[in-house]
């Protein structure tokens, strides 16, 4: 009976499982715009931190777990469609995960050195936030490069390789976001759109007190990042031999020109001079991304010819 049970429960699950995926992405989504709608109306007032037993959990970095754990997870299991061994993904991943994380803060000091000069055990402090997803990505980058002999060896393309990881970028990019919400950081303007988000009085800033509603910039990422997933994930689908690196580089385009629009509209940029360094490292991201496709077309066009 007990096998009969699950037998009729893995071929429910099987001949509908798009509609059950479609079915629980409805519900989350629901309940997710129902809290956000308590949280940005200022009723519900998020906590940092909550404790287990004598330890003090924060949740910024809980998020930041759960986005890895969720990126690795669908690295490992995309990782048979490049033919990629199992051991050899895990090792790699580790060291990226790990090159990104240090690049990540490094880049975050660095842009907020003033701050950090004059408070430097705030350095280590990573649970108030402050992990950039640039240096996150150029630390990624040069583990890649470190690891680039053994690719190589395997007979596998870096283009690959990043074509391979860039999905589990972008996920973790969607999940860590919510990071910023419970830090109540990276939000933009002051704004009275229906859709503003309530900043508490602590996490204002000095001249912006008197504001209650910000632009919730970390929720404008989110659903930015959501459409260029499904975008490339749909476009990858449509393409039989795709060239690698095309998805990487996709990537890079796509998301660098919405993070360009939206650091007009963050309060805490960094500026060099009267710009934004963020804006800068966005737009020399996007300049790179179309040398290549340009590079790249024009290569296909040669050995046509």
């Amino acid at each position: 009976m007990g096998k009969s049970i699950i037998y009729a429960m893995q071929f429910m699950a099987n001949k509908y499982q798009k509609k059950i995926i479609w079915f629980l992405i409805i519900i989350t989504t629901a309940g997710l715009s129902y809290l956000l709608n308590y949280i940005f109306s200022g009723r519900l007032i998020l906590s940092q931190t909550f404790f287990l037993g004598p330890l003090t959990v924060h949740f910024y970095g809980l998020i930041l777990a759960v986005a890895v754990g969720v990126g690795f997870y669908l690295a490992i299991k995309r990782a048979k469609n490049f033919d990629f061994n199992e051991s050899w993904a895990e090792n790699i991943l580790f060291w990226t995960v790990i090159g990104g994380f240090i690049g990540a803060r490094i880049y975050h000091v660095f842009s907020s050195f003033e701050f950090y000069q004059n408070n430097p055990v705030e350095v280590f402090k990573v649970w108030n936030g402050g992990l950039s997803i640039y240096g996150a990505l150029l630390g990624g980058l040069f583990v890649i490069w470190l690891f680039a002999d053994k690719i190589l060896h395997l007979k596998s393309s870096i283009l690959n390789l990043l074509d391979w990881l860039t999905p589990s970028l972008i996920v973790g990019q969607i999940i860590g976001r919510f990071g910023n919400l419970f830090n109540y950081e990276a939000y933009g303007y002051p704004t009275n759109l229906p859709w503003k988000m309530f900043v508490p009085l602590q996490f204002r800033p000095e001249d912006l007190v008197a504001a209650q509603f910000f632009h919730p910039l970390f929720l404008y990422e989110v659903l930015g990042n959501l459409a260029i997933l499904f975008f490339l994930l749909w476009r990858r689908k449509k393409i039989p031999n795709p060239i690698p690196g095309g998805l990487f580089f996709s990537y890079l385009l796509l998301y660098n020109s919405l993070r360009f629009c939206l650091e007009f509209v963050r309060i805490d940029s960094t500026f060099i001079g009267n710009f934004r360094l963020n804006a800068i490292i966005s737009l020399s991201f996007v300049g790179l991304a179309l040398v290549w496709f340009l590079t790249t077309n024009y290569k296909c066009l040669k050995n046509i010819n």
